[in-house]
């Protein structure tokens, strides 16, 4: 998506952020139903908000800094890798998580 952020456009930059809004939107639509289900009933909400906010402390925290230093060093491209590369990691955990309907928590 770089290109739609380099190339100085109005159009670029508004097709860059409905893409990217519509992505975010695609992320953070199912984790409400999501998370919440991996925890037993009676730390479901402790567990959910602590796992949300925890991620968010520990693997944002240090993304911009990541981010930064790679668009000085290798360009936005580099910056879409690690991107890439975080939301395999994502998807890989997410596919290794047992299904919880039809179990007692």
């Amino acid at each position: 998506m770089e290109p739609l952020l380099t190339q100085g456009s109005s159009i670029g930059v508004a097709l860059f952020l409905v893409l990217e809004l519509f992505l975010m939107g695609m992320t953070f639509a199912p984790m409400g139903a999501f998370l919440p289900e991996i925890f037993p009933t009676s730390v479901r909400y402790t567990g959910a908000s602590a796992a949300y906010n925890l991620g968010g402390i520990l693997g944002a925290s240090v993304a911009p800094y990541i981010a930064q230093r790679l668009a000085d060093t290798g360009g936005l491209s580099w910056v879409g890798g690690y991107v890439s590369a975080a939301a395999l990691i994502s998807l890989i955990a997410i596919l290794c998580l047992k299904e919880t309907r039809d179990q007692d928590l």
